[in-house]
Protein backbone atom coordinates (compact mmCIF):
# COMPACT_ATOMS: atom_id res chain seq x y z
CA UNK A 1 0.00 0.00 0.00
CA UNK A 2 1.23 3.51 -0.88
CA UNK A 3 -0.59 6.37 0.84
CA UNK A 4 -3.68 4.11 1.22
CA UNK A 5 -3.52 2.99 -2.42
CA UNK A 6 -2.51 -0.31 -3.93
CA UNK A 7 0.58 -0.19 -6.15
CA UNK A 8 -1.62 -0.45 -9.26
CA UNK A 9 -3.85 2.38 -8.03
CA UNK A 10 -0.81 4.49 -7.21
CA UNK A 11 0.57 4.06 -10.74
CA UNK A 12 -2.77 5.05 -12.27
CA UNK A 13 -2.96 8.11 -9.99
CA UNK A 14 0.53 9.21 -11.03
CA UNK A 15 -0.33 8.74 -14.71
CA UNK A 16 -3.40 10.92 -14.29
CA UNK A 17 -1.39 13.65 -12.56
CA UNK A 18 1.28 13.63 -15.26
CA UNK A 19 -1.29 13.69 -18.06
CA UNK A 20 -2.54 17.03 -16.76
CA UNK A 21 0.91 18.63 -16.66
CA UNK A 22 2.94 20.32 -19.35
CA UNK A 23 6.60 19.45 -19.98
CA UNK A 24 8.00 21.99 -17.52
CA UNK A 25 5.60 20.91 -14.78
CA UNK A 26 6.48 17.28 -15.30
CA UNK A 27 10.18 18.15 -14.99
CA UNK A 28 9.63 20.06 -11.74
CA UNK A 29 7.41 17.29 -10.37
CA UNK A 30 10.08 14.67 -11.09
CA UNK A 31 12.79 16.76 -9.41
CA UNK A 32 10.66 17.34 -6.33
CA UNK A 33 9.32 13.83 -5.76
CA UNK A 34 11.60 11.33 -7.55
CA UNK A 35 15.08 12.71 -8.23
CA UNK A 36 16.49 11.98 -4.75
CA UNK A 37 15.02 8.47 -4.85
CA UNK A 38 16.53 7.80 -8.28
CA UNK A 39 19.95 9.11 -7.20
CA UNK A 40 19.83 6.97 -4.05
CA UNK A 41 18.83 3.89 -6.09
CA UNK A 42 21.69 4.46 -8.56
CA UNK A 43 24.21 4.82 -5.70
CA UNK A 44 22.95 1.62 -4.08
CA UNK A 45 23.15 -0.20 -7.42
CA UNK A 46 26.75 0.98 -7.99
CA UNK A 47 27.74 -0.13 -4.49
CA UNK A 48 26.15 -3.54 -5.00
CA UNK A 49 27.94 -4.00 -8.32
CA UNK A 50 31.26 -2.94 -6.74
CA UNK A 51 30.77 -5.36 -3.82
CA UNK A 52 29.90 -8.23 -6.16
CA UNK A 53 32.96 -7.54 -8.32
CA UNK A 54 35.22 -7.26 -5.26
CA UNK A 55 33.88 -10.49 -3.79
CA UNK A 56 34.28 -12.22 -7.14
CA UNK A 57 37.90 -11.09 -7.46
CA UNK A 58 38.77 -12.17 -3.92
CA UNK A 59 37.12 -15.55 -4.37
CA UNK A 60 39.22 -16.44 -7.41
CA UNK A 61 41.51 -19.44 -6.98
CA UNK A 62 45.07 -18.41 -6.07
CA UNK A 63 47.47 -20.34 -8.30
CA UNK A 64 50.62 -19.16 -6.54
CA UNK A 65 51.80 -16.26 -4.38
CA UNK A 66 55.33 -14.90 -4.48
CA UNK A 67 57.38 -12.04 -3.12
CA UNK A 68 60.45 -10.17 -4.34
CA UNK A 69 62.65 -9.18 -1.40
CA UNK A 70 65.34 -6.46 -1.41
CA UNK A 71 65.45 -6.40 -5.21
CA UNK A 72 64.20 -3.98 -7.85
CA UNK A 73 62.08 -5.84 -10.35
CA UNK A 74 60.68 -4.10 -13.42
CA UNK A 75 56.97 -3.84 -14.17
CA UNK A 76 57.51 -6.31 -16.99
CA UNK A 77 59.07 -8.72 -14.49
CA UNK A 78 56.11 -8.42 -12.14
CA UNK A 79 53.78 -9.04 -15.06
CA UNK A 80 55.85 -12.06 -16.10
CA UNK A 81 55.43 -13.56 -12.63
CA UNK A 82 51.77 -12.52 -12.45
CA UNK A 83 49.21 -12.50 -15.22
CA UNK A 84 51.66 -13.81 -17.84
CA UNK A 85 52.19 -16.94 -15.74
CA UNK A 86 48.44 -17.44 -15.40
CA UNK A 87 48.11 -17.15 -19.19
CA UNK A 88 51.07 -19.52 -19.65
CA UNK A 89 49.14 -22.11 -17.64
CA UNK A 90 46.04 -21.48 -19.74
CA UNK A 91 43.95 -20.53 -16.69
CA UNK A 92 40.93 -18.24 -16.89
CA UNK A 93 41.38 -14.77 -15.42
CA UNK A 94 37.77 -14.86 -14.24
CA UNK A 95 38.37 -17.71 -11.82
CA UNK A 96 42.14 -17.66 -11.20
CA UNK A 97 44.76 -15.22 -10.00
CA UNK A 98 48.52 -15.13 -9.47
CA UNK A 99 49.75 -12.94 -6.63
CA UNK A 100 53.12 -11.21 -6.62
CA UNK A 101 54.44 -8.71 -4.05
CA UNK A 102 57.27 -6.91 -5.87
CA UNK A 103 58.29 -4.37 -3.24
CA UNK A 104 59.37 -6.12 -0.02
CA UNK A 105 62.37 -4.31 1.41
CA UNK A 106 64.08 -5.13 4.71
CA UNK A 107 65.76 -2.16 6.37
CA UNK A 108 67.86 -2.48 9.54
CA UNK A 109 66.93 1.11 10.35
CA UNK A 110 63.27 0.15 10.24
CA UNK A 111 62.88 -2.96 12.44
CA UNK A 112 59.15 -3.07 11.72
CA UNK A 113 59.96 -4.05 8.12
CA UNK A 114 61.41 -7.31 9.48
CA UNK A 115 58.57 -7.79 11.96
CA UNK A 116 55.87 -7.39 9.32
CA UNK A 117 57.65 -9.68 6.88
CA UNK A 118 58.22 -12.35 9.53
CA UNK A 119 54.53 -12.23 10.45
CA UNK A 120 53.61 -12.76 6.80
CA UNK A 121 55.95 -15.74 6.60
CA UNK A 122 54.49 -17.17 9.81
CA UNK A 123 51.05 -17.18 8.19
CA UNK A 124 52.37 -18.85 5.02
CA UNK A 125 51.64 -15.80 2.89
CA UNK A 126 54.19 -16.72 0.23
CA UNK A 127 54.77 -19.92 -1.75
CA UNK A 128 58.10 -18.65 -3.00
CA UNK A 129 60.49 -15.71 -2.67
CA UNK A 130 63.09 -14.16 -4.95
CA UNK A 131 65.70 -12.44 -2.83
CA UNK A 132 69.28 -11.31 -2.26
CA UNK A 133 71.86 -12.49 0.30
CA UNK A 134 70.36 -10.42 3.13
CA UNK A 135 66.86 -11.72 2.51
CA UNK A 136 68.11 -15.29 2.18
CA UNK A 137 69.92 -15.14 5.51
CA UNK A 138 66.82 -13.78 7.22
CA UNK A 139 64.30 -16.29 5.87
CA UNK A 140 66.68 -19.19 6.42
CA UNK A 141 67.29 -18.02 9.99
CA UNK A 142 63.62 -18.31 10.89
CA UNK A 143 63.38 -21.81 9.45
CA UNK A 144 60.57 -21.24 6.96
CA UNK A 145 62.20 -22.74 3.87
CA UNK A 146 61.70 -26.04 2.12
CA UNK A 147 64.68 -28.36 1.64
CA UNK A 148 64.97 -28.33 -2.14
CA UNK A 149 66.74 -31.69 -2.12
CA UNK A 150 63.46 -33.12 -0.86
CA UNK A 151 61.10 -30.96 -2.91
CA UNK A 152 62.55 -30.98 -6.42
CA UNK A 153 61.99 -33.98 -8.66
CA UNK A 154 65.12 -35.97 -9.49
CA UNK A 155 65.44 -34.58 -13.01
CA UNK A 156 65.22 -30.92 -12.01
CA UNK A 157 67.33 -31.52 -8.90
CA UNK A 158 70.12 -32.95 -11.06
CA UNK A 159 69.99 -30.07 -13.53
CA UNK A 160 70.26 -27.54 -10.71
CA UNK A 161 72.88 -29.39 -8.66
CA UNK A 162 75.52 -26.67 -9.15
CA UNK A 163 72.99 -23.90 -8.42
CA UNK A 164 71.82 -25.13 -5.03
CA UNK A 165 72.80 -23.07 -2.00
CA UNK A 166 73.24 -25.11 1.17
CA UNK A 167 72.78 -23.59 4.59
CA UNK A 168 72.16 -24.70 8.14
CA UNK A 169 68.51 -24.10 8.87
CA UNK A 170 67.92 -21.77 11.81
CA UNK A 171 69.51 -22.91 15.05
CA UNK A 172 69.59 -26.57 14.04
CA UNK A 173 72.67 -28.34 12.72
CA UNK A 174 70.74 -29.70 9.75
CA UNK A 175 72.02 -28.39 6.44
CA UNK A 176 69.42 -28.02 3.71
CA UNK A 177 69.34 -26.98 0.08
CA UNK A 178 67.83 -23.62 1.00
CA UNK A 179 67.90 -21.79 -2.33
CA UNK A 180 68.56 -21.90 -6.05
CA UNK A 181 70.96 -19.31 -7.47
CA UNK A 182 69.10 -17.75 -10.43
CA UNK A 183 71.53 -14.84 -10.92
CA UNK A 184 72.58 -15.92 -14.40
CA UNK A 185 69.12 -16.72 -15.75
CA UNK A 186 67.53 -14.75 -18.59
CA UNK A 187 64.72 -13.84 -16.19
CA UNK A 188 67.08 -12.07 -13.77
CA UNK A 189 69.08 -10.38 -16.51
CA UNK A 190 65.94 -9.05 -18.19
CA UNK A 191 63.86 -8.02 -15.19
CA UNK A 192 65.94 -7.45 -12.05
CA UNK A 193 68.30 -4.53 -11.60
CA UNK A 194 71.08 -5.70 -9.32
CA UNK A 195 74.77 -6.42 -9.09
CA UNK A 196 74.08 -8.87 -6.28
CA UNK A 197 73.28 -12.55 -6.21
CA UNK A 198 69.63 -13.47 -6.78
CA UNK A 199 68.06 -16.54 -5.19
CA UNK A 200 64.81 -18.48 -5.47
CA UNK A 201 63.45 -20.13 -2.33
CA UNK A 202 60.34 -22.20 -1.59
CA UNK A 203 58.32 -21.36 1.51
CA UNK A 204 54.79 -21.64 2.86
CA UNK A 205 52.74 -24.80 3.28
CA UNK A 206 54.29 -28.15 2.22
CA UNK A 207 51.10 -29.10 0.37
CA UNK A 208 51.59 -26.01 -1.81
CA UNK A 209 55.28 -26.53 -2.64
CA UNK A 210 54.37 -27.76 -6.12
CA UNK A 211 52.93 -24.36 -7.02
CA UNK A 212 56.31 -22.78 -6.26
CA UNK A 213 58.21 -25.45 -8.20
CA UNK A 214 55.94 -24.74 -11.16
CA UNK A 215 56.94 -21.09 -11.31
CA UNK A 216 60.62 -21.99 -10.76
CA UNK A 217 60.45 -24.12 -13.91
CA UNK A 218 58.71 -21.25 -15.70
CA UNK A 219 61.51 -18.85 -14.68
CA UNK A 220 64.20 -21.27 -15.81
CA UNK A 221 62.50 -21.77 -19.19
CA UNK A 222 62.75 -18.09 -20.13
CA UNK A 223 65.15 -17.51 -23.00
Amino acid sequence: MIHGLTFKEYIEDEKNKLSEMNKAEKKDYFKEYYLKTVIFAVIVLILLIWILIDVGINMRHSIVTGGVVNLDISEEGSLYLGNDYRDYLGKSKLTNKVNIAPGIFLDRNEPESYTIFQAELATNSYNYLITDDVGLEFVNGIECLADLDEVLDSDLSGKLADKKIYKKSGESDKEIAAAIDITDTAFTKDYIKTGEKVYFVVSGKPEEYESAIGILKYILEKK
